[in-house]
């Protein structure tokens, strides 16, 4: 089942951008006291009134969370990772520049990462997988990605890190984009990688693995206190 949930959202995935309107636009919105969150008191996003039965995309996007607890006696398939990483490489990327690097770490490099910073050494040592992510991309002459190509590679290597998130939750498996609040140098974590520092940036490592409590479509999400009206300005 697993495998044929991961296939279907790899597709969709690339017909999305053909099809995708006349898809979303015949999904059928079904709005309930949960899915709006009446009953449990906290504000829902939009899409959350989407059937999620009816549309893979959506389903995966609402019940993506960023997890932190989990359940170390499971580990995920190399199949369902290696989807992930499929799935992150049908990001867009306007230059076709293919400017993400992935480094899917070992117990080893786990190990190494977790001395890294001894006072969340215990929480480190609690997450299942880690992929560190980085950008090859140009620089300006201060070392920065400012240039036009930079910033596009870099919107492009974010992308990436959704889709493998996106792919992940597809198939039930926890994950959390970690940046700075792992209170490790970047360069230090290129380093325990092998990255080439000179080429790349440090863009994230992306925990993993099977949530100590299973995803949920219709589980509590982060408050969007904006909401589409706040953000949209419809044009004439």
């Amino acid at each position: 089942m697993g495998t044929v949930f991961t296939f279907n959202f790899l597709i969709l995935l690339q017909l999305l951008p053909i099809f995708g309107a006349f898809q979303l636009g015949a999904v059928a919105w079904k709005p309930t006291g949960r899915a709006l969150g009446v009953e449990q008191g906290h504000y829902a996003s939009s899409f959350m009134q989407i059937s999620t039965e009816e549309c893979v995309i959506f389903s995966a996007l609402a019940q993506r969370r960023s997890v932190a607890k989990y359940d170390s006696s499971r580990k995920v398939p190399s199949s369902i990772v290696q989807s992930a990483l499929q799935a992150a490489i049908l990001a867009p990327n306007h230059f076709l520049t293919e400017p993400w690097r992935f480094y899917q770490c070992g117990s080893t490099t786990r190990d190494v990462l977790c001395t890294l910073n001894e006072e969340k050494r215990a929480m480190f040592e609690g997450v299942p997988g880690w992929i560190v992510v980085t950008v090859a991309t140009e620089y300006d002459e201060m070392g920065l990605i400012s240039t036009k190509q930079g910033l596009e590679d870099h919107a492009a290597v974010a992308c990436a890190i959704q889709n493998m998130m996106l792919s992940f939750s597809s198939d039930g498996v926890g994950s959390k984009w970690m940046t700075g609040a792992l209170g490790i140098p970047p360069e230090k974590i290129l380093d325990a990688v092998g990255a080439d520092a000179t080429s790349e940036r440090f863009m994230g490592a992306i925990w993993f693995g099977y949530p100590e409590k299973s995803l949920d479509p219709e589980g509590r999400m982060p408050p969007r206190k904006l909401g589409i009206k706040g953000v949209l300005k419809t044009l004439p």
